[in-house]
């Protein structure tokens, strides 16, 4: 276990636009020694990490160390409770980046356990581009049998090939969002280029912010296990029964996908594609929890 040591110094919670809780309740920390430290005073927040190498930022500080157990101690200057924003970041695989939060409040000598190892609907996750080949992508539009009533949504779009692909199948409409500038720039080009731009609207931004599916009818995915199992309840609750969502090689956790096939690209190697409907049976089981 590594034990690392943090000193309050009040008055950043308002230079971070954060409404403190209470007026007593600053959120700012600095390295200092343990010699410093009053013992009597001395708070405690025990720290379970998703990996060994995660890294954990607290209040704007990161707090050096490893391993997946980790102690910050601290001293509150005072009786009163303090905020403590907890911030985890590491990547899963090779591809996959992903951010944890948790805010809590402490007071002096107190101990507070806190587990960021446990997932979080409010999770975020940064994936890195790797475009689809094109015949994959093809593939995956008519996996989704996209007819001319569709609207299609592609959330991390790249470069918007996926979406491009349904436009020209026939879909009526389509709505690609990407996380990085520089990708939704090049969507936004390539769709202007293919003369698309006034059926296709590309945004930037992140796509688990995207909560207003209801005119969306084919979903299509290439963003890994994690993203889907964060995205998986918004498609439950705003897509209309009947909707598709296609995902290239990632699934859905416990959902069944109803067909999975496998493409053979020209451009070499076999892709798999997954396939699932909402139906009336998903939106009870929603509706149940």
């Amino acid at each position: 276990m590594k034990l690392l040591t943090l000193v309050l110094i009040p008055g950043l919670l308002a230079l971070e636009g954060i409404a403190p809780a209470r007026p007593t309740l600053p959120e700012r920390t600095a390295l200092q020694s343990t010699a410093s430290l009053d013992s009597a005073r001395t708070s405690r927040i025990s720290v379970t990490l998703p990996a060994d190498d995660a890294v954990l930022v607290v209040n704007g500080e990161t707090i050096r160390g490893d391993g997946a157990s980790r102690t910050v101690e601290t001293v509150p200057p005072n009786a009163g409770a303090y905020r403590y924003t907890l911030t985890v970041t590491w990547e899963p695989n090779t591809y996959t980046k992903m951010t944890r939060t948790k805010t809590i409040e402490l007071r002096a000598g107190e101990t507070v356990s806190v587990d960021l190892a446990v997932d979080d609907p409010t999770d975020r996750v940064r994936v890195i581009y790797h475009p689809t080949p094109a015949d994959v992508a093809e593939a995956m539009v008519t996996l989704a049998a996209v007819g001319p009533d569709d609207v299609v949504y592609e959330p991390g779009c790249g470069d918007a090939r996926i979406t491009t692909a349904a436009i020209r199948a026939g879909a009526r409409r389509g709505i690609c969002i990407d996380i990085d500038p520089d990708q939704a720039f090049e969507s936004k080009t390539n769709v202007e280029l293919a003369g698309l731009a006034d059926r296709i609207d590309v945004r930037e931004g992140d796509a688990l912010d995207v909560k207003d599916l209801s005119d969306v009818s084919v979903v299509f995915l290439y963003m890994g296990d994690h993203f889907n199992m964060l995205v998986r309840p918004v498609l439950w609750r705003e897509l209309k029964v009947g909707s598709r969502i296609v995902s290239h090689r990632f699934t859905m956790g416990d959902w069944t996908p109803d067909r999975t096939v496998a493409v053979s690209s020209d451009q070499g190697g076999i892709f798999e594609l997954h396939l699932w409907t909402i139906t009336e049976e998903i939106k009870q089981k929603l509706a149940s929890r």
